[in-house]
């Protein structure tokens, strides 16, 4: 039985980044990639850049757009899907979601001619609600970790297969990625890659799986010249390719050609790192506690997948600004609701869905001024471009609880400011936003 790889990478920059650091990404990573795989056309393999990223790239570095629509026509690469703006799907209304893949399922089929099956779930955040509406969006299939299916005890030698989930009667194919193979690509040399794969010959229906950050093939330190000056890409390639047992091959050409290995039900996760992340400081401070021990004791693999950390939402609980953020997309997207997916204020609303500013990981994330700042000149700015579609008079005054801790906040909004108070705090102020700027200065 041949081995088939599913090698597939995931490109993403927050929306409106540093251009500067953007444009080092693709300098230094997204273009180097494509050149060197371009040269090797039996190379079969699977790429999601966000659309945010995907569209920055044609405006301004068209030559790898145009490399990427030469990749696509030659079948050498499958696209996949996701939420344009790269949101955490289960956190955003189930409008959003869908409004989110449809503009990046039109966004790939107008500039590239592919209709994607396959979607791309930020950070792997799991939640078996989100099942009906990318479904009813045309995805067929997605990939998550195998942390995912370890941690409600499926055993490892299982994982070499992909299976169907369901939800209310939507069914949805699910590949498990292979954390071994996340954690030496690049970063092992060909050849202990390559007698790895071959040691799956005889697992489940010998599918390998890997789908990881497009950034570890360039713009992680050392990387760079890693992978493209010492050569390890082209090495990787000659030698994969040379292997008669391991063929590279599309998603979409494994759900035509061969049945799923079962039926699967996974818990609402992420992958493990993001548990631990997610934690509340005292929990986690017990989490490494127990790690810690069973490393010691010679048990970690062991017992590792059975021991859970939080779930991503936890970061709304944990950090009063992330779900600050978060609450006014909700109370945003209720009200505009009604409006059409192509109307600058939904647009403006999708932008600040974007993930990378709510949590953070060993990075910054949350942490970083800009992409705080860049969320609420979103925010604001669909806020205005909603007021002046509806004819609101001001100055206005509301009074509900807009980010649900049982407290009712007041919105003052006058033609120049918009005021927030909580009565959490004795009517604190906790946003101030000036509006001709877009720019909130309690951020």
């Amino acid at each position: 039985m041949n081995i088939k790889l599913l090698f597939g990478i995931h490109c993403h920059q927050p929306v409106e980044n540093f251009y500067s650091v953007v444009d080092e990404a693709i300098a230094r990573c997204y273009k180097p990639f494509l050149e060197v795989t371009s040269q090797y056309s039996r190379f079969s393999y699977n790429v999601h850049f966000s659309g945010w990223l995907l569209d920055y790239i044609r405006q301004h570095h068209n030559d790898v757009f145009i490399l990427l629509k030469k990749m696509s026509d030659t079948n050498q690469i499958e696209f996949f899907s996701g939420g344009f703006y790269e949101p955490v799907l289960s956190a955003i209304p189930s409008r959003d979601r869908k409004d989110q893949i449809r503009k990046m399922n039109e966004y790939i089929y107008n500039n590239f001619g592919q209709k994607p099956q396959g979607l791309w779930l930020t950070e792997r955040v799991w939640d078996p609600s989100i099942i009906p509406d990318i479904v009813q969006s045309g995805i067929n299939y997605i990939t998550v970790d195998d942390y995912h299916f370890l941690s409600v005890g499926y055993n490892k030698s299982d994982l070499f297969s992909y299976y169907t989930t369901e939800q209310d009667g939507f069914s949805l194919n699910v590949f498990p990625i292979d954390k071994h193979l996340r954690y030496i690509v690049p970063f092992k040399e060909a050849g202990e890659i390559i007698s790895y794969l071959k040691s799956l010959k005889d697992s489940g229906d010998g599918l390998a799986v890997i789908f990881d950050d497009g950034e570890k093939f360039g713009l992680w330190p050392g990387t760079y010249d890693w992978v493209y000056n010492k050569g390890w890409l082209s090495r990787f390639l000659e030698n994969l390719l040379s292997e008669g047992d391991i063929e590279t091959t599309h998603f979409k050409d494994i759900i035509q050609n061969s049945k799923p290995g079962g039926i699967a039900y996974l818990p609402i996760t992420s992958y493990m790192e993001m548990g631990e992340w997610s934690l509340f400081a005292d929990s986690y401070e017990l989490f490494d506690e127990c790690m810690n021990h069973l490393k010691n004791e010679g048990l970690l693999e062991k017992y590792q997948y059975i021991i859970k950390g939080g779930i991503w939402k936890n970061f709304l609980s944990k950090y009063s600004e992330s779900n600050h953020l978060h609450k006014r997309i909700l109370d945003l997207s209720k009200r505009i609701e009604q409006l059409n997916v192509n109307d600058p204020e939904k647009d403006a609303l999708m932008k600040a869905e974007c993930n990378d500013v709510f949590w953070h990981g060993i990075f910054g994330g949350l942490y970083l001024p800009n992409l705080r700042n860049n969320a609420y000149r979103f925010i604001i700015e669909a806020d205005k471009l909603y007021g002046e579609r509806t004819n609101i008079m001001y100055p206005s005054i509301d009074i509900y609880d807009i980010n649900y801790d049982g407290y009712n906040e007041a919105i003052l909004k006058s033609e120049d400011l918009s005021a927030i108070f909580t009565g959490k705090y004795n009517g604190q102020l906790i946003e101030l936003d000036i509006l001709e700027e877009n720019f909130n200065l309690q951020n």
